[in-house]
């Protein structure tokens, strides 16, 4: 196995300098910041024969895929205590029916050749809705530009899951732009505070007694991490499944309270032999509802008689932005440095690669999707 104190390791293994990615995701929210500002959202625009006006939504979708949405989930759950209106993320190839010139759709995919979310993109054209992309180029790049759509455009050349500064930060202040506050300012200040003096303690110069995240990652290694937190930290849990996925190329499951209560909890009561192969992580904000805070206790003892162990993580911060993002931080460490445990390179992802490469030669839905934009704007 591995030594995550010995620098060769890093060089050995991460030969697409996925840490250098890592490190910066701090730095990355306040650049993301900067440039959303500066992109203009009009008051109209018009896409061929349909005029639509950006005004105040009284609905918000946003589509995207893979690292590519979880920005999404995230700004759904930070603002599920405050924003007015209905917030959804569609992870499929069509709108929801209630889509109307009062919704706001914002399409991100990072590459910009997301088949499902450009199919999206057009649906929401198509109904005249007020459409935002985010994206570092390809297919909706182009079809934003051709447009006129507000276009917050990130920086190309990197792995989407390395990106999410760049995707969830536009879809906030593309919010405020049209006349929902949402308090971003302060609150990410305080998350990139914490996440920058957390990285001084689970960066890889911090050795492994001292290093929350190099020894979950020794811990995860031969058992199946069991990701568990509240609805309001549950888009926290998916983002450290994926990661563990995506980087380490381990498998990982994760839950959400207080719904495994009624499920999933039962899956315990199967034989110690099995269950003691699981490893449960314990998300915690520490504003979750007193409710769910008993739930989270009573879960821990239920479960701890069974699993390996129960770890817990808390948040860090007075803001749940910055116990959100604190929380997301010390996952995508840990899956990095599961990836160096296992000699795999944490960048490449080739089962995704695959199945694109499969799919466009059996599918030609981007080349359709094009026509029909054409058509769309006259041409």
């Amino acid at each position: 196995m591995a030594d995550l104190d010995r620098i060769e390791t890093y060089k050995d293994v991460d030969r697409n300098d996925m840490l250098s990615k890592i490190i910066r995701l701090p730095e990355d929210f306040l650049e993301a910041y900067d440039m959303a500002l500066k992109v203009e959202v009009p008051k109209s625009i018009q896409v061929g024969s349909k005029r639509i006006k950006y005004e105040t939504p009284d609905k918000v979708v946003i589509c995207g895929m893979g690292g590519s949405a979880i920005g999404g989930d995230i700004l759904r759950a930070w603002l599920r205590d405050r924003i007015k209106i209905p917030l959804e993320v569609v992870r499929s190839y069509h709108l929801p029916a209630y889509v109307d010139e009062k919704t706001l759709v914002m399409a991100v995919s990072y590459s910009g050749e997301t088949e499902e979310t450009i199919s999206c993109f057009v649906e929401a054209l198509k109904r005249g809705s007020m459409v935002i992309a985010v994206t570092s180029g390809g297919l909706l790049g182009y079809m934003a530009s051709e447009a006129g759509i507000p276009l917050f455009k990130a920086p190309s050349g990197r792995p989407p899951r390395t990106a999410l500064a760049y995707l969830f930060t536009p879809l906030a202040i593309a919010l405020s732009k049209l006349g929902i506050e949402v308090d971003l300012e302060d609150e990410l200040n305080e998350a990139v505070k914490n996440m920058i003096r957390l990285r001084e303690e689970i960066s890889p110069k911090v050795p492994l007694e001292l290093n929350i995240a190099k020894k979950l990652a020794l811990e995860i290694s031969g058992l199946i991490p069991v990701i568990y937190a509240s609805t309001e930290y549950y888009p926290i849990a998916f983002r450290f499944k994926t990661q563990l996925n995506e980087n380490s190329k381990y498998p990982a499951k994760c839950d959400e309270l207080p719904e495994l209560n009624h499920n999933d909890i039962v899956g315990w009561d199967a034989p110690m032999e099995l269950t003691k192969k699981f490893l449960v992580i314990m998300l915690m904000g520490g504003d979750e509802p007193m409710p769910i805070k008993r739930r989270i206790e009573v879960t821990k003892d239920i479960v701890r008689r069974k699993a390996h162990r129960v770890v817990v993580l808390e948040g860090r911060g007075l803001s749940r932005l910055s116990r959100m993002l604190s929380l997301l931080y010390v996952g995508d460490f840990t899956s990095y440095y599961l990836a160096l445990l296992r000699g795999v390179d944490p960048s490449p992802t080739p089962a995704i690669d695959l199945l694109k490469s499969e799919l466009d030669k059996r599918m030609a839905l981007k080349r359709e999707l094009r026509e029909e934009f054409k058509k769309l704007l006259g041409e």
